[in-house]
């Protein structure tokens, strides 16, 4: 290998560990590490799960993805049931897993869970977004495994990167700050209300015409059934109740997905341990109860869901 080669190899290796190491710096000593605590929706996971430590038992754990978040009125059921809420829903993507290790630990006797996962929940989930929400709560390291070494490396190196792009997102558009005020806004940390409610899409207008949901013949909730059953063999014995009730979803598309989700409606109702409250059909709503896509619902809609799974809980509470 002659000199010029040498030295171009050493200039390009410089020039990497130079990159990596601002990379890494950046991931460390974030200057706008600040700003992303204060308005990032993933930083709501503070608020939520401060109510969760704080309620004293029994009390309703809300628990699943954005459909939970956008549809429900906790309010509502607090004061209808005369116990103590908090909504721990915020998206489908951290997987069942995570979102019943997350909640597990602050459950006592009494305490009554309800999990509303989507149909397109997996059982692992993003592994990225829990990255990021351990940055931001220390805590949720303890809710997730890596499968191996391999897969730590790679998965919090991608997590760098991005961490460097959303830095510069933070430079280049440091003045906005979103609020619940706004008719644009959606996803950021005070998005929420006091019982961890999505409220930020209320006063937003709704899309005209709600995008279909993307389900096929590979879409399964077996993962997701078998977590919620070892969920609730764990918790059960602790005097924890545990019930399902199914996602909202749009009437549009419900006609174009029936054949999937009847399969995974069966599922469901044949595979669950615990009761399952109401029926598939009662949780299909029209789109013009509908936000922004099949799952998310409008302040109209989110009130009529939050009503039929009252009635629902009474019902099934009052046989018991």
């Amino acid at each position: 290998m002659n000199q010029k080669i040498k030295l171009l190899l050493f200039k390009i290796g410089i020039l990497g560990l130079a990159t990596l190491g601002t990379i890494e710096a950046l991931y460390q000593i974030n200057p706008y590490a600040k700003k992303e605590a204060e308005i990032s929706y993933t930083a709501s996971i503070i608020e939520k799960y401060g109510r969760l430590k704080a309620l004293p038992s029994p009390k309703i754990v809300l628990v699943a993805g954005s459909n939970f978040a956008y549809g429900i009125n906790s309010q509502m059921i607090q004061d209808s049931l005369h116990l103590p809420v908090v909504n721990m829903a915020m998206h489908y993507n951290y997987g069942s897993d995570f979102m019943l290790r997350q909640i597990e630990p602050q459950l006592h006797k009494g305490d009554i869970v309800v999990m509303g996962f989507e149909y397109i929940v997996e059982s692992k989930g993003n592994i990225g977004e829990k990255i990021t929400m351990a940055r931001m709560y220390p805590e949720a390291a303890s809710w997730f495994d890596y499968k191996s070494p391999i897969q730590y490396l790679k998965e919090n190196a991608i997590a760098r990167v991005a961490n460097m792009r959303l830095t510069i997102d933070r430079f280049l558009n440091n003045d906005i700050t979103p609020a619940v005020e706004d008719t644009t806004s959606v996803f950021f940390r005070r998005a929420i209300n006091k019982y961890g409610d999505l409220i930020s899409h209320i006063n937003n207008p709704p899309l005209k015409v709600i995008p279909p949901a993307i389900l096929d013949d590979s879409t399964s909730m077996l993962p997701a059934i078998a977590d919620m059953n070892h969920f609730y063999r764990r918790v059960s014995k602790n005097g924890v109740k545990a019930y399902y009730t199914f996602p909202s979803y749009a009437r549009s598309s419900y006609k174009t997905d029936k054949p999937v989700l009847d399969r995974l409606n069966k599922q469901l109702t044949e595979g669950l341990m615990f009761p399952v409250l109401g029926k598939q059909q009662d949780f299909i709503f029209a789109d013009s109860l509908c936000q922004d896509m099949v799952y998310h619902l409008n302040a109209k809609g989110r009130d009529l869901r939050t009503g039929l799974l009252i009635g629902l809980m009474k019902k099934e509470m009052s046989m018991k």
